[in-house]
């Protein structure tokens, strides 16, 4: 019997969809940042709330501001502070990680297209005071978001009609920005592509060589 039904059992967990939202406000100094998991059409949900980032202006640094799990509305914000030499450190161990990947990008790029975006809403005001300065912000702005939105159509499915905004404001100095995106892709193709960095983790010659057949033969 247990035959039977493990097999049926990770069959459906393979199967099974996962929705992440990401979802960030900016507004002046009001930051908040959360990536929400979801699993059986949302019986199963958790949340993870991103520590907000800002520069030391006093010595070289970065403070990471978090709060506790256990009430994150009220607890008082604990204060990390990470130095270039840690920051240069993490950076460097993230390049060492895709450099003993064997083609890792073709990896990310196959999970990829089967990562389907259904909400993608980018809601920007800015302003410096000055009308010209302003007007250089929103240029620049402007091709951030359609550069990002690009990006995302060229090795994702977007199954929605994105929302852009990006409102000037010539009178005083704004910084606002809502951000939300949706997106969904089946387990089973994160264990995958899981399986796959693991497998053509930095090795022979062979290895390498395998690999370009098979993404060869996939593409």
């Amino acid at each position: 019997m247990i035959a039977v039904i493990l097999p049926i059992v990770l069959l459906f967990f393979l199967w099974m969809k996962l929705s992440i939202t990401i979802f960030f406000r900016h507004a002046q100094d009001d930051d908040e940042c959360r990536v929400t998991f979801r699993v059986l059409f949302g019986l199963i949900r958790y949340t993870i709330r991103i520590p907000l980032i800002k520069v030391e202006k006093e010595s070289p640094g970065i403070v990471v501001a978090h709060k506790t799990a256990q009430n994150v509305s009220e607890s008082e914000p604990k204060r990390t502070k990470y130095s270039p030499q840690e920051i240069i450190h993490s950076f460097q161990k993230a390049k060492d990680f895709a450099e003993h990947v064997v083609h890792l990008h073709v990896i990310i790029r196959k999970f990829c297209s089967h990562i389907t975006v259904t909400t993608f809403e980018w809601q920007s005001k800015i302003g410096t005071g000055d009308a010209a300065q302003t007007g250089v912000l929103v240029g620049i702005g402007w091709s951030v978001k359609y550069g990002v939105l690009a990006l995302i159509s060229k090795y994702m499915r977007v199954k929605t009609t994105p929302v852009l905004s990006l409102i000037p404001s010539f009178q005083q100095a704004v910084s606002e920005t809502n951000f939300v995106c949706m997106i969904h892709f089946r387990i089973g193709h994160a264990i995958v592509a899981g399986i796959r960095i693991m497998k053509y983790w930095r090795g022979s010659r062979l290895k390498k060589e395998t690999f370009n057949r098979q993404a060869n033969e996939s593409y």
